[in-house]
């Protein structure tokens, strides 16, 4: 098989930040996800060995480039974010839309950025969702909140009354509100304001660049498997 080279010989390793369910978390003490399964399936192909690394997400998309690991794997969008001449983007595969997790019973009141004045909206820092965040709510009042100990406390804390809402792409917090519904299947969150920002959401791996074969063959993989 024609493979490529990595930081550690016959060893795909992975950045990942695990508060980003489903693309990246952890299970019983496991980091699994969609964005893991992927990238393992992609070793699995290139008869390569997996090494997770976690990390914070900020900075989460430089770690290739630094040498830190072959892909760095979070829900991430390359926003504008330079990866330098050691670091590249991957092929698209999956758009997204902005959205807020709120209690159900807040639904008819909380529709748009005007009624979120004075109400606290978490975000993970320097992710989407805190830049949308600030454009979109910050200007009618909302109180931005850059910081998620875990998207199980975040939970927690609105159904609480803590915190008002936890601003992350349709798919988290689809998978959120899925995940805490009851036995009943009574689900006690709604997703609100789902939205596009101005340029649209792609969702994309970084990619260590000092062998331009890992790119090449991560893209096909990509466009094997998925629909962008």
């Amino acid at each position: 098989m024609n493979k490529f080279q990595t930081i550690v010989p016959d060893v795909l390793t992975i950045c990942t930040y695990s508060e980003f369910a489903p693309f990246s978390y952890k299970e019983d003490g496991k980091i699994i996800g969609t964005d893991i399964a992927f990238l393992e399936n992609f070793a699995n192909k290139m008869e390569l060995e997996v090494n997770i690394l976690e990390k914070e997400f900020e900075g989460l998309w430089n770690m290739p480039g630094l040498g830190e690991c072959d892909i760095s794997a979070a829900g991430m969008m390359a926003l504008g974010r330079d990866l330098g001449d050691s670091g590249i983007w991957s092929q698209s595969y999956m758009s997204v839309k902005r959205s807020l997790l709120i209690r159900q019973t807040d639904i008819d009141v909380l529709q748009e950025p005007k009624n979120f004045s004075g109400k606290k909206i978490v975000v993970t820092p320097e992710s989407a969702a805190h830049i949308d965040a600030i454009e979109r709510y910050q200007k009618y009042g909302a109180i931005i909140i850059p910081a998620v100990p875990s998207q199980n406390e975040i939970v927690n804390q609105i159904l609480t009354g803590e915190i008002d809402a936890f601003g992350e792409g349709n798919v988290s917090n689809e998978f959120l509100a899925e995940h805490f519904a009851d036995k009943n299947g009574s689900q006690p969150f709604a997703l609100t304001d789902i939205h596009d920002m101005n340029l649209p959401e792609k969702l994309c791996f970084a990619v260590r660049l000092t062998d331009k074969k890992l790119m090449y063959i991560l893209n096909e993989f990509i466009n094997e498997y998925f629909i962008t």
